[in-house]
Order: structure tokens, then sequence, then C-alpha cells
């Protein structure tokens, strides 16, 4: 019998794909609303990866990271950092189209949604936001046995971003919507040292970070 987290991901594995074939390799084939908002969340995770970093260099899991874009991303701001990514996610068809288009010696795509190894950092930016169900409370479970995954696999910090409101709520088109002091209350009585980041720029984002001891 299939778990729920792998029944959730095969259903969003098909929207991903359907939305991939549709739309290509841009922001909207990934369901997000632009580039400019991808990058502003690219911003804020990144800030905190650098913040933390070992100054020697690290690495860095990318998790549900579609057809890539953190890395144009990483290049184009933090070239001069010595960095080795790793890009996970549960669509054969976008780590198929990753691993065709980026050939950098520091970068490796695997198919699915947890760490193969050990890595300093894993982020994840969006992952979160598409639904795979209308019951709130099974969703919020499955993003938490997600982190629980990641965080095993984690030495630095862990940094996701959630869409957030007053009212939680898995909205009519499926987003997910946490209430971000419960979610944090849960990473800290899970996980350990959890703080969070909002930027005015996107006003129902919240940005989390759980940090190692």
């Amino acid at each position: 019998m299939l778990s729920t987290q792998k029944i959730f991901n095969a259903n969003l594995q098909v929207k991903y794909n359907k939305r991939f074939k549709k739309y290509g390799p841009n922001p909207e084939g990934s369901y997000w609303l632009s580039a400019h908002r991808q990058d502003l969340r690219f911003d804020v995770i990144f800030e905190q990866v650098i913040k933390y970093r070992n100054k020697e260099g690290f690495s860095i899991g990318d998790i549900g990271c579609g057809y890539g874009a953190l890395l144009p991303y990483i290049e184009n701001k933090y070239c001069g950092e010595k960095i080795n990514y790793s890009g996970y996610d549960i669509s054969k068809e976008l780590i198929d189209y990753c691993k065709g288009n980026y050939h950098q010696n520091w970068v490796k795509f695997f198919r699915g949604s947890r760490p193969v190894n050990d890595l300093d950092f894993c982020v994840i930016s969006g992952a979160f936001n598409l639904s795979a169900t209308k019951i709130y409370s099974e969703w919020e479970d499955h993003i938490f046995r997600t982190l629980s995954d990641c965080w095993q696999k984690t030495d630095i910090a862990l940094v996701f971003n959630l869409q957030t409101s007053d009212t939680p709520h898995v909205s009519k088109g499926s987003i997910f919507y946490g209430d971000r002091q419960v979610i944090a209350n849960r990473c800290n009585s899970l996980f350990g040292n959890t703080s969070q980041l909002h930027i005015s720029q996107l006003p129902h984002d919240t940005t989390f970070i759980i940090k190692r001891e």
C-alpha cells in the first residue's frame, strides 16, 4: 500500500509535468507568478545561506528544484563562492531537463524529495505551495515529513518558505497558506532553533530558518 507521501508526490508529479509541458522552462512553468518574485525568494533564502556558510565553501541541496532556476541565479550573484549543488525534484521530466541543460562540474541532479548525501544546507523555495489535498492538516503533515527527511541530512541550516495567512487554509486553487506561528512552533519542537523572515515585497511569504545548534 502506498504511503500518503508517495500518493501526494505522484499526484503532484502529474500536475508539474503537465504545467512544464505547457509553459516550458520559465517561472510560469513551475507555478511562479514572475521571475522577479522567484528571485526575491531566492534573495531571502541565499542571504541566510551566505550568513551561515563555511568560508571555504559549502554544499547545498535544492529540494523541488524544478527546471533549475536557482542555478543561473547562483552563477549570476554568487559566482565567487565555492559551492557544490544538488538539485532534487519528484518530476522525471524536470530532472531530465536539468541533466540535459546544466553540465557544470559542481552540479548534480537527483529524482526525489529527500537528499541522498549529507549537505551543509537544504533549501526549499515554493515546493510546498501547491497542495495535493484540500485538507489543510494533511498537507501540513506532509510538509513536516519532508522537512524531517531533509533535516536528517542537513549539517548547518534548513531554509524554506511558505505562503502564510492569518487564517490558515488551502485555497480553491490548491495553494497552501500556513499559520506562521504554528509552523514555527512545530519546527522548534521537532528540530530546534527556528527563526522566520518577512519582506514587504512578498506580503504573504514567510521564510523559516532552522539552524543546527
